[in-house]
This record gives structure tokens, C-alpha cells and sequence, in this order.
């Protein structure tokens, strides 16, 4: 995970201020979606910040699935532990930890309808 960063100017922007852009990005979602009844529209315009988001979202996802991928090709048990480590990473940037929050979200709620 320590390969995954932020670009530059997003290192600054506050926790509120990236929780703001994905709320607006949500309800415009939402809109668009009740407006037509639910079928396809075009897509929600995507704010700068909203964009690093995503791009940080599939930038962990795939490095998560590198290490995985590595570990079974070296024959490596993927226990409990290996998970944890993965997910113990400390993003470094208001921007970093929400991205990795969700991906960490998806993984454990994945982990919950496994069992």
C-alpha cells in the first residue's frame, strides 16, 4: 500500500471538505436516478476530489489484490493475519484514509458474507 498516494494537490484537503464532494456527489446520483425512475442517465458529474477518490478506491483495491495474487503464487496461506496486515496501513493524507476506509468497508463487509 505505501506505493498508493495522493497527488499533490490533494494532500491539503480536509476530511469535511472530501465528505462534502462525496455527499453533493451522492445526491446528485440520487437525482438523477428518481428523476427517470431509475433508468440509465448520464453520469453524475464527478468533481477533482471525488475523482481522487475513486482513483485512490481502485489504486488500494488493486494493490490489495497484487499481494494477494503474490502470496498464493508463493504459496503463502492467506490467513487472518495476512489480511490484517494488509489492512493495518496508515494512509497519510485526509484523502488517503477515506479512500482506504472504504475499500477496507467493502473488505471486511465481504469477509461478513463469507461466514
Amino acid at each position: 500500500m505505501k506505493t498508493v498516494k495522493t497527488l499533490p494537490e490533494f494532500a491539503i484537503v480536509s476530511e469535511l471538505e472530501i465528505n462534502a464532494a462525496l455527499d453533493a456527489y451522492d445526491d446528485s446520483v440520487e437525482e438523477e436516478h428518481s428523476s427517470c425512475g431509475g433508468c440509465e442517465a448520464e453520469e453524475a458529474p464527478i468533481s477533482p476530489i471525488v475523482g481522487e477518490v475513486f482513483r485512490l478506491i481502485e489504486a488500494y483495491t488493486e494493490r490489495m489484490n497484487t499481494l494477494i495474487v503474490e502470496a498464493k503464487d508463493q504459496n503463502k496461506e492467506l490467513s487472518e493475519s495476512f489480511l490484517a496486515d494488509i489492512l493495518a496501513f496508515e494512509p497519510e493524507t485526509p484523502i488517503e484514509r477515506v479512500a482506504f476506509g472504504f475499500v477496507t468497508d467493502a473488505v471486511l463487509d465481504e469477509d461478513d458474507d463469507e461466514e
